[in-house]
C-alpha cells in the first residue's frame, strides 16, 4: 500500500484490480491515499424514506482507507461521506471482550495482505471474497 499522498504516489498505487468494473477509484478525503473498495449495499428503507421506494438494488459503495483508519461511502454518484458503520466494522476489534481501535500493522500493495491489530494484541488479516473485504482472525 502506498501510504503517501500527493504526486509522489506511483501509477501502480491503488486497488482497481480488486474493485468491480463499475466502481470508480477514489482517494481518501482526509489523507489522499487510494481507498480500498470494501462492499456494495442498498439504501433499503432509507431510500423509501427519501421517496425512492424500497430499494433492493445495490446503490451504495463502501470504501476503507487503511492508512488513516477511516471508512467512506458513496450513494449513487454522490460525494464520499463518512461511514460510521464501516469504521466500526473494519477498525474496531471484533473480539467481544475488547472493542479497542485497530490500526494497520502491515502495509502491502494489496488490501488482502493487510494485517490489523488492537492495543490488546488481537490480530486480524484482511481477506477478499467475491470482491468484498472481510476480517479473519490471525491464528
Amino acid at each position: 500500500m502506498c501510504f503517501t499522498s500527493g504526486p509522489a504516489r506511483g501509477p501502480d498505487c491503488g486497488y482497481s484490480s480488486r474493485m468491480p468494473d463499475d466502481t470508480p477509484r477514489h482517494d481518501c478525503p482526509d489523507c489522499g491515499d487510494p481507498l480500498a473498495f470494501t462492499f456494495h449495499s442498498t439504501s433499503g428503507v432509507g431510500a423509501h424514506k427519501r421517496g425512492d421506494h424500497y430499494n433492493t438494488t445495490p446503490d451504495t459503495r463502501h470504501y476503507a482507507c487503511f492508512a488513516c483508519a477511516k471508512a467512506w461511502k458513496q450513494r449513487l454518484d454522490g460525494p464520499l461521506t463518512p461511514d460510521v458503520i464501516g469504521e466500526l466494522t473494519l477498525f474496531t476489534c471484533p473480539d467481544h471482550s475488547c472493542g479497542s481501535p485497530m490500526t494497520a500493522t502491515t502495509r502491502p500493495d494489496d488490501p488482502a495482505g493487510i494485517r490489523l491489530a488492537c492495543r490488546q494484541g488481537h490480530g486480524y488479516r484482511v481477506t477478499t471474497s467475491d470482491g468484498e473485504v472481510r476480517l479473519v482472525a490471525d491464528a
